[in-house]
């Protein structure tokens, strides 16, 4: 944040008026308290980021800038400086010429763990698509168990989540998670996000706020778009990778205001067999409305077409055995196609002590897949190939409202609901992808509706409290193809108190404490009498009860130390229980339901900037995650990762980042072991002027990098009797491979 502030005599008293800015982006922040130390005096910054405060005695005097969505900023004005603008950068700096000292002022976290990746450090690593930026939270392991178009599987906290079931993932507040994906449930793709367009990702680890929604139960990720303020205007990107990538980008965003457009068109043959991938996509945002009286009014659309081949996973005894290359894959047709269309018309209004945002939104989703992870298991003559098809609509609403009470009390409620309209096949296919049964045929409406309302406390400067509650109910109703179109229904319901503490113990120290209930809502095949014939899975499989909300119960304590701005530190211990586990089943295919479990952990993190153009950071998460009854290990999710991270940003236009991440030995099925992971990832960038070139190198080492490992039974020899005896299968990492990109600026 940058803080411009100017000073007006009158008489015995002063003005004191400016701006809150983001430094970074260049955009002013609105609703932000700036008050007068040791006066009861203060103002709260508008639309533009403007504030201003009369009858402020004359002499020195002490400005703070605070609310929930910034760190603490505190500004003293000297006389000398009253009739000159004072400019409080991010960083310790000295500014002689406007006679101030510099400041921190980082969006301000409800948690000790809380994470904001910025798009600084975004530019700073390899990004492929929108969801490498989650690359960067502490404690986040991504894993794409098939190419580059399919969605990817996430694991936090000791939890997998597959492709979303357990993490949430929203765009400016746009529920982003598919509820009943056939391929899994909570599926997240986010091919239709250029990744150029990201603002800042911001990272909730647990259900501890009360606008995290369903699927919220490891965490949540919110994605703030936006083009960064040093590459707006127009600019025309062109990459070229060692993997025949090609891609053409061109962006435009004016100089000034939020407006962005962006149009995407990629080809890659991808790192080994059956990886190759074709993208198109056009994203755009328009301001509509900006007045001051009825505030401003928004629209977002993006479309996204990719079509892409799919490798499948490798039996590890058969790599080790010579019988197929590390990069190879058994199945040559394996392929997808993703498609997705969304518009949305958002409407702000702030008047200072309240504000009203409405988002209106509706989209069309459309996913291919044509996979086998099984061989000829099941079926030993023609194989156990199956092909999903799933064609969604979505609709939705929401509508935040919040007023300042006092100058120590506010309130916040919400109304929102959200729905889909799906229909959903899965076939069973031969060789020459001939059908041979259908084994999934379903049409369903579904909709989940929730009314949230909470308060913010801040009886004294050095303690904030926010307590609340929300209530989600779903309705799903669905026909089965497969059992005389039998029309099966449900309301489950949950309720998710949720509440936050921060106490400021000394200027640079904060202590935290949370608490939260967060859910997941059944998928529409719950409803049906569908039963998967096998399992891949141990025997914490649970043996009965209705569809129901799967809910979590998650604690979280921790400090946050900021003594400079030089370097900061965080600390947290977490610990999660449920009462009814649910994990995908790569053998049957489906979510099964299993006994109860619980996760406890901790999280250390640093950070460094002993320059203004470097910052380096360092994190490790562990977690000890187990099911109740049994004591088994949960299966899959990491019990230790972290990572370290240099970014360079210097004036003189040169860049670079450089990345090591480690995992240590997964747990998986049936009591066996994966391998631990390393890998090292770099780029490098100079900007000349009007033009910038860029390189991304990922796995620098040129490691073999085991990224997804698995334990299941498969068979790959046709003809022949299979066994059913689980073994380890893997999916490959990328190899050395380098992308080069050259911008124009115009």
């Amino acid at each position: 944040m940058s803080f411009a502030q100017t000073a007006f005599s009158q008489g015995a008293t002063q003005t004191l008026g400016g701006r809150l800015i983001d430094a970074d982006l260049g955009e002013p922040v609105a609703g932000i308290v700036v008050r007068v130390v040791g006066v009861q005096l203060e103002s709260v910054t508008d639309e533009r980021g403007a504030f201003l405060i009369r009858g402020v005695p004359l002499g020195h005097a002490v400005l703070v800038a605070e609310g929930d969505t910034i760190e603490p900023v505190r500004v003293e004005v000297r006389p000398e400086a009253h009739q000159s603008p004072i400019v409080i950068e991010t960083r310790y700096v000295s500014l002689p010429e406007f006679g101030a000292t510099a400041t921190i002022a980082r969006r301000r976290p409800l948690t000790a763990s809380t994470s904001q990746i910025t798009s600084r450090e975004i530019a700073s690593v390899p990004r492929r698509n929108a969801e490498d930026a989650l690359r960067l939270v502490p404690g986040l392991t991504l894993v794409q168990h098939g190419s580059e178009g399919k969605g990817h599987q996430f694991f936090l906290r000791g939890f997998d989540a597959i492709h979303g079931a357990d993490f949430e993932l929203t765009i400016e507040g746009i529920p982003i998670n598919e509820w009943s994906n056939i391929h899994a449930q909570g599926y997240i793709d986010l091919g239709f996000i250029i990744p150029e367009t990201i603002q800042s990702v911001e990272v909730t680890k647990g259900p501890f706020t009360l606008d995290q929604g369903a699927f919220a139960m490891a965490g949540s990720a919110d994605y703030q778009l936006g083009i960064p303020a040093n590459d707006r205007g127009l600019r025309t990107t062109y990459t070229i990778g060692t993997t025949n990538r090609h891609r053409g980008l061109v962006t435009y965003s004016p100089r000034e205001g939020d407006d962005l457009l962006a149009v995407e068109a990629m080809h890659d043959d991808g790192f080994g067999m059956n990886r190759g991938i074709d993208r198109g996509v056009l994203l755009g945002r328009i301001r509509l409305l900006d007045d001051d009286a009825y505030g401003t009014l928004s629209l977002l659309g993006s479309g996204y077409l990719a079509r892409f081949e799919l490798p499948g996973t490798l039996r590890n005894e058969d790599v080790q055995a010579g019988r197929i290359g590390f990069y190879d894959a058994y199945d040559r047709a394996g392929d997808g196609l993703s498609a997705r269309g969304l518009a949305a018309v958002s409407h702000d209004w702030d008047r200072g002590d309240h504000s009203v945002s409405s988002t209106v939104y509706g989209g069309y989703r459309r996913l291919e897949l044509l996979e086998n992870y099984t061989g000829f298991l099941v079926d030993p003559i023609r194989g156990d190939r199956r092909r999903q098809t799933q064609t969604t609509w979505s609709f939705g609403a929401k509508i935040d409202y919040s007023v300042r009470l006092t100058t120590w009390l506010a309130l916040e409620a919400a109304l929102g609901l959200h729905g889909d309209r799906l229909d959903q096949t899965q076939q069973h296919v031969d060789q020459q992808q001939a059908p041979i049964e259908t084994e999934r045929e379903l049409q369903g409406v579904q909709t989940s509706s929730h009314a949230r309302v909470g308060l913010r406390f801040r009886p004294v400067d050095e303690l904030r409290l926010t307590v609340g509650a929300r209530i989600d109910v779903a309705h799903v109703s669905v026909r089965d193809g497969l059992d005389d179109s039998r029309l099966s229904s449900g309301a489950p319901a949950a309720f998710s108190p949720r509440a936050t503490v921060e106490w400021r113990v000394l200027t640079p120290l904060r202590l935290f404490a949370a608490y939260g209930r967060g859910f997941r809502p059944p998928e529409a095949r719950s409803f049906t009498t569908f039963e998967p014939e096998r399992i891949g899975l141990s025997e914490d499989v649970f043996d009965g009860g209705d569809p129901r909300m799967t809910v979590v119960d998650s604690f979280e304590v921790g400090a946050r130390w900021i003594p400079n701005g030089y370097f900061g530190a965080s600390v947290s211990g977490f610990a999660s229980f449920i009462e009814r586990e649910t994990v995908f089943d790569h053998v049957s295919g489906v979510n099964l339901a299993l006994n109860s479990t619980r996760r406890l952990g901790g999280e250390l993190e640093a950070r460094l900037s002993p320059v203004d153009w470097l910052m380096l950071h360092a994190d490790v998460t562990y977690v000890d995650a187990r099911f109740v009854d049994s004591g088994n290990t949960i299966p899959l999710a990491p019990w230790l990762v972290g990572g370290v991270r240099a970014v360079v940003t210097h004036n003189s236009g040169v860049r670079a980042g450089l990345r090591f991440m480690g995992l240590a030995s997964r747990s998986l099925p049936h009591g066996a072991e994966g391998a631990p992971m390393t890998a090292l990832d770099a780029t490098a960038g100079y900007t000349w002027g009007w033009i910038r070139l860029d390189l991304e190198v990922e796995n620098v080492l040129n490691q073999r990098i085991r990224e997804g490992e698995y334990h299941y039974a498969s068979h790959w020899r046709p003809g022949q009797e299979p066994s059913e005896i689980p073994v380890v299968h893997y999916v490959a990492g990328p190899p050395f491979n380098a992308r080069l990109s050259l911008s124009a600026a115009f």
